[in-house]
């Protein structure tokens, strides 16, 4: 820098006007990475932030910036965040209303990837994703896709990119199509002999110090029980276990170094993608919170992994040839039980049999109602083919006995809420962002803060997909071309980062058009 200055100063006394040259522009990436922590919240990341040393999470936060994303509609459940994270598009115009959601014209649920024949696609997504911008391109960049879940891996990359998902019935791997590498990564290393094994905490004395083990609200998941050790073979169902278990994670980023050596990803100068989902995060939370020892164990044992894969990632693809965001499809919600929050559970059957007799009381006997899974109330068509008076009588019923319920913050009828979203502020236009109108309910309802909504077959330790703050707010890890090392971040950045801008940043790393200019 001082030589610099001379040079600029000699220049200067001789008459001659120096020339700078701009500072060169980064080199493009040959491999850009999504990775998404499965209910990953801002708040549990911040508590644990300070004991995360030494491992994947601190280099994460030495080479790239840490911000808190806003996640923009109140559906903050994994279909439609991965949806979100891939397209840049929320539900009122993606789609993806919820992981699952009553089909009128069929009369029954779908989950968010599945046909009317049961095969598994993006069928129901209506905008392009990151995998469609790459193909568009046609420069022979390849989009691959791994997760436990189906959803997470086909909608984080929509309707074109290689999807891989765990296939509980194999013990293996699987997706739309399998390639030869994945095959033989099923003979190499397989899942079976490894997923008897216990699961104990790294470091118990650790645990100890973060209150108890089996803290109010903690129920296991899974088969597991509330407290350690897991056996997955006392579940009944081992391979189904290791969705709930730090394996799960291992063996996520386990496909994801064989699909970058099988699929020769970041190989050349055309940039590929590598979206992984950890879906492990997402149940161990569910069954014991994010508070829980499961939880704060899966985070250590997961810093470990991450600080191996990135050192993987510089050896396969070369340091500084790669970039990634780290981010959440949704948060969720602290324990109810525990700080005195005042908070509770509701079920969907609850919430549909105080609908359905609110609607028997002015109509008269009869199933009015036909679905209520979060976050709408669907009504049967007899309802809706009632006069308008008996209708509007009944609607208004509903609307009334479900607003009382202990635990439900709002009731809304959709085509109140629907369309016009850019008009609307705060709640409402978060409200209207989660309505799609010809997928959504007749209501959509919205829990207490702190509530939490569940089935009545599988509680939950915890839950998420509400409009509160701890839902939709996640951390974003940013580590984009061309940066350079720096002293670990201890804190996020003041100002909120919307997560519509994921998609279009991850295109710009890959030199493709974002998403939401392609016309399908």
């Amino acid at each position: 820098m001082l030589a610099r200055v001379l040079v600029v100063a000699l220049l200067s006394a001789c008459g001659t006007r120096a020339v700078v040259a701009p500072p060169a522009a980064p080199a493009p990436p040959r491999l850009v990475v999504l990775l998404v922590l499965d209910q990953w919240p801002e708040w549990a990341f911040e508590a644990k932030r300070t004991s995360l040393r030494g491992g994947g999470f601190e280099r994460l936060l030495g080479e790239g910036a840490w911000h808190v994303g806003e996640h923009p509609s109140a559906a903050t459940l994994t279909g439609p965040g991965h949806a979100l994270l891939s397209s840049g598009e929320p539900p009122a115009r993606s789609g993806i209303v919820a992981n699952e959601w009553f089909h009128r014209t069929l009369g029954r649920r779908l989950q968010a990837v599945e046909e009317v024949n049961g095969s598994r696609s993006a069928v129901w997504l209506r905008v392009p994703g990151l995998g469609d911008s790459i193909a568009q391109m046609n420069t022979g960049a390849k989009a691959v896709a791994v997760s436990l879940k189906e959803r997470s891996a086909i909608l984080s990359l929509g309707h074109s990119g290689l999807a891989l998902w765990y296939d509980r019935k194999q013990a293996a791997f699987t997706g739309q199509h399998a390639p030869a590498w994945l095959h033989a990564l099923a003979r190499t290393h397989p899942i079976g002999p490894r997923m008897h094994k216990a699961w104990t905490p790294l470091d118990p004395t650790d645990l100890a110090t973060r209150g108890r083990d089996d803290q109010p609200g903690e129920l296991g998941e899974k088969g597991f029980g509330p407290t350690f050790p897991h056996a997955p073979d006392a579940t009944g169902d081992a391979a189904d276990a290791v969705f709930a278990q730090p394996l799960g994670n291992t063996l996520v980023l386990e496909a994801a170094r064989a699909a970058i050596v099988g699929e020769q990803l970041g190989a050349d100068a055309s940039p590929d993608l590598l979206a992984l989902s950890l879906s492990a995060h997402d149940y161990i939370g569910h069954g014991w919170g994010q508070e829980s020892w499961e939880m704060w164990d899966a985070t250590r044992r997961l810093d470990r992994e991450l600080g191996a894969f990135l050192a993987e990632l510089d050896a396969q693809v070369g340091s500084g040839r790669w970039a990634m965001i780290v981010t959440s499809d949704h948060g969720a919600s602290p324990l109810p039980e525990l700080g005195g929050r005042g908070g509770g559970r509701l079920t969907f059957e609850a919430i549909h049999a105080v609908a359905n007799r609110a609607a028997e009381a002015v109509l008269g006997p009869g199933a009015w109602i036909v679905d209520a899974k979060y976050p709408s109330i669907y009504f049967a068509p007899a309802l809706s083919e009632q006069p308008a008076t008996a209708r509007e009588r009944a609607i208004t019923a509903v609307v009334s006995a479900v607003r009382e319920m202990r635990g439900i913050a709002r009731v809304e009828r959709t085509r109140d809420l629907a369309g016009e979203c850019e008009r609307r502020t705060g709640d409402d236009r978060r409200i209207c962002l989660a309505i799609d109108p010809e997928r959504s309910g007749d209501l959509i309802y919205v829990p207490q803060r702190y509530w939490i909504t569940q089935e009545a077959h599988e509680p939950l330790a915890t839950a998420h997909g509400s409009i509160h703050d701890y839902d939709r707010e996640v951390p974003v890890l940013l580590l984009a071309p061309g940066r350079s090392r720096h002293a670990p971040l201890e804190q996020p950045e003041p100002s909120p980062y919307p997560m519509t801008r994921i998609a279009p940043t991850l295109a710009g790393w890959l030199g493709v058009s974002a998403p939401s200019s392609l016309r399908r």
